[in-house]
């Protein structure tokens, strides 16, 4: 699967990654990923790695591996920046990549 990230945005807490991709057909759509806190729950249920995107070392295949997107499909950039700006804890999100 080939993933075309054209901007990706952090929380500022750290927890919280979403990217805007390119789609196929030109169109873009919004994934998004929440990472818990470490000891928010018993180790049996997550990893141990980092609870922020910023210090996380994942690559792009294992962040998309099984993942689907949200709902909407958008024209441009544009809408969906404005979209993601609407999820829950990404109204102060900050762009870390541009492609």
């Amino acid at each position: 699967m080939s993933i075309e990230e054209v901007e990706v945005y952090h929380t500022p807490s750290g927890v919280g990654r979403a990217a805007i991709v390119r789609r196929s057909d030109g169109y873009f759509c919004i994934y998004k990923w929440i990472k818990l806190p470490v000891g928010y729950l018993p180790d049996v249920f997550v990893d141990s790695a980092s609870a922020n995107w910023s210090e996380a070392e994942i690559s792009v295949n294992a962040l998309y591996a099984d993942k689907e997107p949200l709902i909407g499909i958008y024209g441009t950039v544009d809408d969906a920046r404005r979209e993601l700006r609407t999820l829950s804890g990404f109204v102060d999100a900050f762009l870390v990549n541009r492609a």
